[in-house]
């Protein structure tokens, strides 16, 4: 029943019949303020998810709940549960020798989930920082904490690479965060009480509300099949650096997911693997994780749709790779009784 309302509500979103909130702006955050002191500092904080956990140590009360939720509904986007298809990488023999190929896989079902509207800008990130994030180790796994003390900025403080004294940059505060590995962005999500999204998650973001042809193929990009220059910031674009989180608003989706394709590349919860094929193999020197997206330097627009991977080493902390988080509907505890998911 929960996760009807939700659908219903996520179609009205859609369908126009609401407005969705306009991503990037602190000075439109919702107003906390009457909600529970130890509450109103989580949601401040962006971790209204520890409020909103089915399975909390600690039980928060209906109110900070619904103020949670109202926190959730503004920088989230509800979506459905379904299918895609994702690439799969072959290699495959070529004149005398060989090359990567991709094909489509098999469907991969997705639960209802919730996504971030825009990327975690460096003013989210900085929250993080402050709090100490890099000296909690139960957000980080046993094995990289050795390497976090090398997680510094160009000062030698904790935090992304590009940053100084601990601080962003202040003419880029609503910017995606950059400059974090795979395991920085892993463990700010946990911080905030979400996730990475999966491949599956990521890319069923950005073509859930379109039907599927009859091979099965989904559209390419958020906005449709065809590509157009102005709805991402690609290379073409001539740009040469990440823009705000709230510009190329026609390259959203339906439901007000900004940037899943341009602007950076996003760190996702996957693994990429050797490839193998037969008995050839293609051996990676590094450990890497997948990302997607496409970023403000990417120069072919074949990798800029919302089906194409690549890969980062997990420890690489470049400009062009940032991240945005998600969270299970199932997860989640619903609205009080007193309070609608339209009222919200």
């Amino acid at each position: 029943m929960f996760l009807t309302r939700l659908a219903n509500h996520a179609f009205a979103l859609w369908s126009g019949q609401t407005s969705p909130a306009k991503p990037g702006r602190e000075d439109d955050f919702p107003d906390v303020t009457g909600a529970p002191l130890d509450s109103r500092r989580l949601i401040r904080d962006r971790r209204y998810c520890h409020v909103l956990r089915q399975h909390n140590d600690l039980a928060f009360d209906d109110v900070s709940i619904d103020f949670a939720w109202k926190a959730l509904q503004h920088q989230m986007a509800f979506v459905p549960s379904g299918s895609v298809r994702l690439v799969q990488d072959t290699i495959r023999e070529q004149g005398n020798g060989y090359a990567l190929a991709m094909q489509l896989g098999e469907q991969t079902p997705v639960r209802a989930f919730y996504i971030d509207k825009h990327c975690v800008t460096n003013s989210d990130y900085v929250r993080f920082v402050q709090a100490g994030g890099y000296e909690k180790p139960e957000l980080w796994p046993q094995e990289i904490l050795p390497w976090v003390l090398q997680f510094v900025d160009r000062s030698e403080h904790p935090g992304p690479k590009f940053w100084s004294q601990g601080s962003p940059p202040d003419d880029k505060l609503d910017h995606p965060v950059v400059g974090i590995c795979w395991y920085e962005a892993a463990a700010y999500a946990r911080w905030v009480g979400k996730r990475l999204p999966t491949p599956a998650e990521w890319q069923r973001a950005g073509t859930w509300p379109t039907k599927q042809s009859a091979d099965g193929s989904e559209q390419r990009y958020p906005w449709g099949n065809s590509f157009e220059l102005s709805r991402a910031n690609l290379w073409q674009s001539n740009v040469g650096a990440t823009l705000a989180v709230g510009e190329n608003a026609t390259g959203s989706t339906p439901n007000g997911v900004r940037q899943l394709i341009g602007n950076v590349w996003e760190w996702v919860d996957a693994s990429y693997p050797a490839i193998h094929c037969g008995d050839l193999q293609l051996e990676l020197e590094e450990l890497m994780a997948e990302v997607r997206g496409a970023a403000f330097d990417t120069y072919f627009t074949s990798q800029a749709t919302c089906q194409f991977r690549s890969a980062q080493a997990v420890l690489s902390r470049t400009a062009n790779v940032g991240f945005r988080c998600c969270v299970a509907a199932a997860d989640l505890t619903p609205p009080s009784t007193s309070q609608s998911l339209e009222s919200l």
